[in-house]
């Protein structure tokens, strides 16, 4: 995975036009995920995609909790890993919704009991979606990716 820095175009690393790619960074605090979760809710209402705003909305609140919790959290000075961002992506039929984050580890589906208050996220995702996946992670980190299935109007 290229290394994306808070200056680089994500548009154009990935070879997307600005019409149909949209990112932000982001931090873990609770303002920086409302902030994001409200970016993502803006840009889908932009594209005319307002009926598919609540679900990737959730989709992206996961995502970007899920960065929040394992690759952003703080080191023992308080400091925290690095900054990751949400990407969105508009295509046929589809918007991807992308968090890039500075951890190495990749997501992995938790099996828990009934009563277990967290961990469900992946199954949330999974639930809303037509497909999620990670890059490779690398040492600078990884991309994380969901589909939100847009389909055509009658």
């Amino acid at each position: 995975m290229p290394e994306l820095s808070e200056d680089g175009d994500w548009g154009l690393l990935l070879g997307i036009s600005a019409a149909e790619f949209a990112a932000r960074s982001f931090s873990a605090d609770s303002s920086g995920l409302q902030h994001a979760r409200r970016f993502a809710r803006n840009v889908l209402d932009e594209w005319g995609l307002t009926p598919y705003i609540d679900d990737a909305v959730i989709v992206v609140g996961e995502l970007i909790a899920n960065a929040a919790r394992h690759a952003l959290e703080p080191d023992s000075r308080g400091e925290t890993a690095g900054t990751a961002w949400l990407g969105l992506v508009r295509r046929q039929h589809a918007v991807i919704c992308a968090v890039a984050d500075p951890s190495p580890c990749a997501p992995t589906r938790q099996h828990l009991g009934q009563l277990s208050e967290s961990g469900r996220g992946l199954q949330i995702i999974e639930a809303l979606t037509s497909s999620w996946g990670c890059s490779q992670p690398q040492r600078s980190g990884k991309l994380v990716w969901a589909r939100v299935s847009t389909p055509p109007q009658p």
